[in-house]
Formats: C-alpha cells, sequence, structure tokens
C-alpha cells in the first residue's frame, strides 16, 4: 500500500484515507464509475437550480450546517462548489503526493480557517447525492454508487487534512 508525503506539518493519512487510495487504484471499475459520476454531474451542471437545491437539501438535512452560511453570497458560493464537486470527481485520478488538487480546498475547511467539522462531510455527501437523484433524469442505483465510489476518496483527503 502506498502512503503519501507529508507536507507542511500536516499530519499523515489516516488509515481509512489510505485504504480507499488502496482500493481505487485505477482499476477499470474504478474508471467507469468516475466516468459514469462526470456523465452525472455534467447532467446535473446543465440544471439550473442545481446547486440552490443542494443547498435546500443539505441545510434543511443538516441544519447544524446553517450558521456556516448565515452570510453566504450564493451566486460565489455556487460557483465555488460547482469547482469542488468537479475537483472531487477527478481527485482519484491524481497520483498520491502533495500538494494535491484538493490541497487549497482541505486546507480552507480544516480547523486553521473554516474549521469545517469532518462530521459534516456525510450529510454534505449524502445531500449531494439526494439532489443528484432529485435532478439528474438517468439516475439510477448504479449512478449513485458510481459518485459515492468517485468522491469517498477526496472526502477521506479532506477530513484527514482537517
Amino acid at each position: 500500500m502506498r502512503s503519501l508525503p507529508r507536507a507542511g506539518g500536516v499530519k499523515p493519512a489516516h488509515a481509512a484515507y489510505t485504504t480507499v487510495l488502496h482500493q481505487g487504484e485505477g482499476t477499470v471499475a474504478d474508471k467507469a464509475a468516475m466516468a459514469l459520476a462526470k456523465s452525472s454531474y455534467e447532467r446535473c451542471c446543465e440544471v439550473p437550480d442545481f446547486f440552490q437545491t443542494f443547498y435546500r437539501n443539505f441545510l434543511a438535512a443538516c441544519p447544524a450546517a446553517r450558521p456556516l452560511f448565515a452570510r453566504t453570497d450564493f451566486g460565489r458560493q455556487d460557483k465555488l462548489l460547482r469547482h469542488a464537486v468537479g475537483l472531487l470527481l477527478i481527485f482519484p485520478n491524481q497520483p498520491p503526493g502533495e500538494p494535491s488538487l484538493l490541497a487549497r480546498l482541505a486546507e480552507r475547511h480544516s480547523r486553521r480557517d473554516l474549521n469545517i467539522d469532518p462530521g459534516l462531510y456525510r450529510p454534505f455527501i449524502d445531500s449531494l447525492i439526494d439532489t443528484v437523484r432529485q435532478v439528474d433524469r438517468e439516475c439510477t442505483p448504479a449512478v449513485e454508487q458510481a459518485w459515492r465510489t468517485t468522491v469517498a476518496l477526496g472526502v477521506e483527503y479532506m477530513k484527514a487534512r482537517y
């Protein structure tokens, strides 16, 4: 199993992250899941209120997150989220090492900046997939699983860098 190098005092990745990394090292099934999730995301991005629907779903499902968005400019936030989800979907293709595609995003969400509790990632991903289910006309259980499989590595990376 590969381990990730340390970056500027960042703790090494925890076991769940390295396990996901080891399980997702470029198999045909992983590439197919990534392609399925990316195609779904492209369809979702064509829906004008996809991101607004996501935030409604997320904040309803996770009231603890509401104060974090109290003074948010959602026009700007929608663009940031669009980019962040895109990064999560391509992250499994990135070779291990630092800095990664998600390094800046992870630092921004860490205890050193926005202090986003890692416990919020699960309701975030669940709300994202609920939203995909609502707006992607081709969403199936296989598409949902492709999303979960594809974003798992990036989510674990973000949590490990909290």
